[in-house]
């Protein structure tokens, strides 16, 4: 008779964006498929719901209603990303629901697995008695970079942003204040954001560990840094895009893109992909500049672009002929970076994409543009040398600086595609490939990992019950 998996039931309540639930998803196909859960139970908002099912088919899904039907449900509905801090603190509104709902899902879970961003869900665990793991969504360099710098503020001792200062315990690295984002560019900070920032690490730090998106081959040092100098234990057990499944329904887009690509394969013309996020904001001048940059370049490309970019209904529409395509919606983004035609990636550099990238052997072109992306492209240009990047001209009548010129696009997708810069940064994500997919199979260190946490939660738990 088989053993029964070491957790009976996982409830998982990932942030209401999709870079913060796609993780998630995977996490469950991995738990379920290695029989180390029974069954997990999502919750979130109704106009989310979808989104989590079709993700995870079979999924058990609770949906928790806002008060409010006109209340934005996910990061997907804002007006602007500026209002994030403010969708943040609204969702504590769902804390009755949620609690509710908790305590009635059968059987009771052994393990709640909850997103930093939902900081409330600590007292209502706390109130049932039942464990907690974190997921934070960004990798183990900028959590450790961030986490240093919020402890020693090397930042206070420089006089310009610009300057490069060390990082406490990393003696080759260094970074400037130009690399944070806020509230960490700030040696004293204040206000919602720094509230909010201490707030999710009190959550954090009370709980039985945090899941890192990521590997050990990858991150070991900042891993091995942040497991000594912070109280709460870090567990990389990524990259979790790998435990991803083809989508049963691809979409007409899909398909379409597929085809696409294809053409270009069997022509030997290689692609760049080109995609910022789904809540990156880009002014009509700063999208005219990439667009000029990439038609001029002559190198082909795929191009994923948001309606909330244009005031209009031009997408580009036909623009760049049969040698750039323009697609606009979620797509497969995985299943295009696995595209054998693909050898660019022009990203904002969110941790997801980023580690798309890497799992799928694709060098970058990094644009950084909010939160911790600054350090992503960090890391993948300076320290992983992965990639090339690209900077927004000094502009004197804006504060922070201007444009990614056309100029600028256009020569380093050329050399990232064509050039001997390009041709060493793909030889090195091809090598991060491989050891990506080895540390997720049997024996690899992720592998391991997440069978050790799952272990080291279920025994607590069984201690804790008296059993």
């Amino acid at each position: 008779m088989a053993a029964s998996p070491p957790l009976r039931h996982v409830a998982m309540f990932p942030f209401m964006a999709k870079g913060h639930a796609m993780p998630l998803l995977h996490l469950a196909r991995l738990l379920l498929g290695r029989r180390l859960a029974s069954a997990v139970t999502f919750f979130t908002t109704p106009r989310n719901a979808p989104f989590i099912r079709a993700g995870l088919t079979g999924a058990a899904v609770i949906e928790l209603p806002f008060p409010s039907e006109d209340a934005p449900q996910c990061t997907d509905e804002l007006p602007s990303s500026t209002h994030l801090v403010d969708f943040v603190s609204a969702m504590t509104v769902l804390g009755p629901a949620f609690a509710d709902a908790l305590a009635a899902v059968e059987p009771r879970p052994d393990l709640l697995i909850h997103d930093g961003f939902i900081v409330w869900a600590k007292d209502i665990a706390d109130e049932l008695g039942m464990p907690r793991i974190v997921t934070l969504g960004i990798g183990s360099f900028s959590s450790y970079v961030c986490g240093a710098v919020m402890t020693h503020k090397p930042q206070a001792l420089v006089s310009s942003p610009t300057e490069p200062f060390p990082v406490h315990g990393l003696p080759d690295l260094r970074i400037t204040i130009a690399d944070l984002g806020p509230p960490f560019d700030d040696p004293e900070p204040a206000g919602p954001h720094w509230d909010f920032v201490c707030e999710s690490c009190s959550s954090m730090y009370s709980s039985r560990g945090i899941i890192a998106n990521s590997f050990s081959e990858l991150e070991s040092v900042y891993i091995d840094m942040w497991n000594r100098e912070f109280d709460i234990k870090m567990w990389p057990i990524g990259p979790l895009c790998l435990a991803a499944s083809e989508p049963a329904v691809q979409t007409k887009d899909d398909r379409d893109i597929s085809d696409w690509l294809d053409s270009r394969l069997a022509m030997n013309r290689p692609v760049l992909y080109v995609a910022f996020g789904s809540q990156a904001e880009l002014s009509r001048a700063q999208l005219e500049e990439i667009a000029v940059g990439l038609d001029h370049s002559g190198v082909d490309f795929l191009w994923v672009v948001r309606s909330k970019w244009f005031d209009t209904k031009d997408r580009f529409n036909n623009r760049f002929g049969n040698r750039g395509k323009v697609v606009e919606g979620f797509i497969n983004q995985l299943g295009v970076l696995g595209h054998k035609s693909i050898k660019g990636f022009f990203t904002h550099c969110g941790w997801n994409s980023v580690l798309e990238s890497i799992a799928m052997g694709v060098p970058i072109l990094a644009f950084p543009m909010a939160a911790e992306q600054k350090l992503n492209a960090k890391f993948v240009v300076d320290v992983i040398r992965m990639g090339l990047r690209v900077w927004p001209k000094e502009d004197a009548d804006k504060e922070g600086g201007g444009l990614v010129v056309s100029g600028d696009v256009q020569v380093l997708a050329r050399e990232l595609i064509f050039g001997e810069e390009g041709r060493r940064a793909a030889a090195r994500a091809s090598e991060l490939s491989v050891s990506s997919r080895k540390t997720m199979e049997v024996g690899g260190s992720s592998f391991e990992n997440l069978a050790k946490m799952v272990q080291e939660v279920s025994e607590s738990e069984t201690h804790a019950n008296g059993e």
